[in-house]
């Protein structure tokens, strides 16, 4: 089946598991127009009803996962919106808006002001234009990414008749609030009279009061929550609309309004000089995160959707739902990768509740117990069943965020929790005697016995305690001021690297190549045999295959990723050609599966961030073309018109699986491929280190970035000479391909000129 159709199918898939099998009988449907729409936009999805035609319908705008659909996520940690774009009115609301707190988990259905019986559609700002109802269509309007002064803004052009309307959406920096600029201009030849309405309907499951202050011009409901619609520029308000009069507008003539949707009391002014202020205060934030500059707009778009989506998932409290509308849980592992990516964006600032900072502050304060074993999913497992790649994640996300800010107060204050973190990959029942090297029942993709995992040797485990107890070792050493303890950790980190890739017979490579799993007897578990094929979900391979494989599997490039295999190394080598079966396995139009299609207990498709990995691996290998695939792949594929990529393209059975959603991780994963790669900028305790990889077909790459305290400009420069980096006067050389860089030594500005 082509991932093409995997996404028509996961629609009606979802549907139907969603609901009684009485009402999940698709049909065509038309209801009551909603105001100010047109002809086109009266048109009905299928929707869910009784065949009978008894039952309740479901809105064609409760599924997330559709062809058709693209999303746009803003927010601010304190606000979270998602602009839903639709191809045809069947698949969803063309410019629906869905509003979210980030510290209140919900799917699409439970969002504020998604509507049981209208779903998105009055969340449309509504246009008459000489007596005639407007809102945008898909196939006249325009939906783009604009930053600017740093900002993330959401611009939606459409006409409304002559009328040319622009809508502008910001999220301002610091209170739970969505800003809606709206301009208007006649491009006629003749005077229109325009006017318009906003309403506030909200989610009748959350919200059950209403009131109007017309004086103010602002819209209120209270229930879960409570919700502010306002517009100094509104004419009249009335029971969950404002109006706007505009009056004539003559050839040429323009006119403009603000909204400010706010959530709670926190704030409901909405006078021009209050929304200058508040644009004023993001521009000044947005200026402070990392800059990227590649000549290619469609790089630079990635890197700046993926900013802007980690600022939007992470809340003010560092609560992060591991896949928006989707888990509705917490991991570990998925926020320690967002943690180290929002450092080396420079969001790292406690005192404006910065994404990086809040994120390893709840980590530690709720994510971590008394032995140092870390929360997936939300919940505590037992030791067979802990995900113990998450603690070496945590301890080096702890790390970056240290040596990118020099900040080591969160440290200090939890050394004795950060080392119990450490201390917990020791314990004996994971420990084996013989290698050192650590198992258990689970792995990392979360099967486990029930899928016919064995207990072994997972190799991102020991990847990821290798680069734990390294970045253990530096802080006991530098912030503990134990030289001694730091050696203890530091020689843990060698003996299991050694063993990682040389004991005689656990060492997970196998051939020259790097592997998935190794049982205690030595042999490689090369099949996943479930004890019940049956009890798996049904049509999903692993409850269908006579074999499933466990290797390729992305997460063995892991190690090339962080330099515990050399990149340009033969086993690098062998172990990224060996990735190329998972390009394009049951399905076509690009993507990595994140493992073997055979062992998978959900869908086959292609997986946004296991397809990063491997591309982070690919450039530190020099393979350019592999990467440009991937990238050109995110691009092109649903979801990159928007810059929010689903969890993986795939059907998926609904229930017993949740709904596909946006994955914050794979953000994160952008994130770091331009930063920690392309760039090359790795700080370390003592000294910066520089190690650009400069994809092929760009020759200038500037990055702008806060590094300890300070602004720094990093320029490189492909001249096909000999490599330097030129700062504050004074000259650097390569040691194959790396420069290292005394802090002392660096100004504002580096130049890296690069073959």
């Amino acid at each position: 089946m082509k991932r093409r159709r995997f996404l028509t199918v996961s629609a009606l898939a979802g549907f139907a598991g969603a609901v009684p099998a009485s009402i999940a009988a698709a049909a065509r449907v038309d209801r009551e127009p909603g105001p100010g729409t047109t002809d086109a936009t009266n048109e009905r999805a299928s929707v869910a009803t009784a065949k009978d035609g008894a039952g309740q319908r479901f809105h064609r705008d409760y599924i997330s996962y559709r062809e058709g659909l693209e999303y746009y996520v803003l927010g601010n940690g304190r606000i979270q919106c998602v602009l839903q774009t639709a191809a045809t009115a069947e698949v969803g609301t063309h410019c629906g808006l869905f509003v979210m707190s980030p510290e209140h988990f919900s799917r699409k259905a439970s969002s504020y002001l998604y509507h049981p019986e209208r779903g998105a559609e009055n969340t449309r700002f509504f246009v008459t234009v000489n007596g005639r109802g407007y809102v945008p269509e898909f196939a006249t309007s325009r939906v783009t990414w604009d930053f600017p002064d740093g900002v993330p803004t959401l611009r939606i052009e459409w006409p409304a008749g002559d009328v040319i309307v622009v809508e502008q959406l910001t999220a301002p920096m610091g209170m739970p609030a969505l800003v809606r600029n709206v301009f208007l201009r006649n491009t006629g030849a003749t005077p229109v009279t325009v006017t318009a309405r906003a309403l506030l309907y909200p989610n009748l499951m959350l919200f059950d009061e209403y009131a109007v202050d017309r004086e103010k011009r602002c819209l209120t409901t209270r229930g879960f929550r409570v919700l502010h619609l306002a517009s100094a520029e509104a004419t009249s308000a009335a029971d969950r609309q404002l109006t706007f009069d505009f009056g004539s507008l003559p050839p040429g003539g323009d006119r403009s309004c603000t909204l400010v949707l706010s959530s709670d009391d926190f704030w409901t002014g909405t006078a021009p000089g209050s929304v200058s202020a508040l644009r004023a205060k993001s521009g000044e934030y947005w200026r402070g995160t990392a800059r990227i500059e590649t000549g290619d707009a469609g790089l630079e778009k990635l890197f700046n959707v993926s900013k802007a989506g980690m600022r939007a998932a992470v809340a003010w409290n560092g609560k992060m739902d591991g896949g928006i509308w989707q888990y509705n849980l917490e991991w570990v592992r998925d926020q320690s990768m967002v943690a180290v990516a929002a450092a080396m964006c420079g969001m790292s600032d406690p005192a404006a509740d910065d994404a990086a900072p809040r994120l390893l502050e709840r980590m530690l304060e709720r994510s971590v117990d008394t032995q140092g074993g870390t929360v997936d999913s939300s919940r505590t497992r037992t030791p067979d069943m802990m995900e113990l790649d998450q603690n070496g994640a945590l301890l080096h996300a702890l790390w970056t965020h240290w040596v990118w800010t020099g900040d080591d107060r969160l440290i200090k204050k939890n050394l004795s929790k950060i080392t119990r973190v450490g201390e917990y990959l020791q314990k004996a029942e994971f420990v084996d005697a013989d290698s050192g090297l650590l198992k258990n029942t689970r792995e990392y993709w979360e099967r486990d016995a029930r899928y016919g995992v064995r207990e072994g040797f997972e190799s991102s485990y020991q990847l990821w305690s290798i680069v734990g107890f390294e970045a253990l070792a530096d802080m006991t050493a530098d912030i503990g001021g134990s030289a001694s303890a730091a050696q203890r950790w530091r020689e843990a980190a060698r003996k299991l690297h050694g063993a990682f890739l040389t004991h005689p017979r656990h060492a997970l490579v196998e051939q020259g190549v790097l592997i998935k799993r190794r049982l205690p007897d030595g042999s490689v578990q090369r099949l996943f045999e479930p004890p019940n094929r049956a009890s798996l979900p049904q049509g999903m391979p692993l409850a269908m295959e006579r074999e499933s494989f466990c290797d390729p599997d992305t997460s063995c490039v892991l190690p090339i990723i962080h330099g515990i295999v050399d990149a340009r190394g033969a086993i690098a080598k062998a172990t990224l050609d060996a990735m190329e079966t998972l390009w394009n396995q049951r399905w076509d139009g690009g993507g990595y599966g994140r493992y073997h299609v055979t062992s998978e207990p959900d869908s086959p498709g292609p997986w946004p961030f296991p397809s990063m990995f491997v591309a982070r691996a690919n450039l530190e290998a020099g393979n350019h073309d592999r990467v440009w695939r991937t990238l050109r792949w995110l691009m092109e594929t649903q979801g990159g018109a928007g810059g929010a990529w689903w969890e993986f393209y795939g059907e998926r059975p609904t229930p017993p699986l949740p709904p596909v959603g946006l994955v914050v991780w794979t953000w994160a994963e952008i994130v770091m491929f331009f930063v920690h790669h392309l760039v090359g900028v790795r700080p370390q305790p003592r000294e910066l280190i520089l190690a650009p990889h400069l994809l092929e077909g760009l020759d200038t790459v500037r990055a702008e970035l806060s590094l300890r305290g300070s602004r720094r400009e990093i320029i490189l420069r492909r001249t096909g000479g000999e490599e330097r980096a030129v700062t504050g006067g004074r000259q650097f050389t390569a040691e194959n391909g790396i420069f290292h860089l005394p802090y002392n030594a660096i100004s504002s500005t580096i130049e890296c000129h690069v073959r």
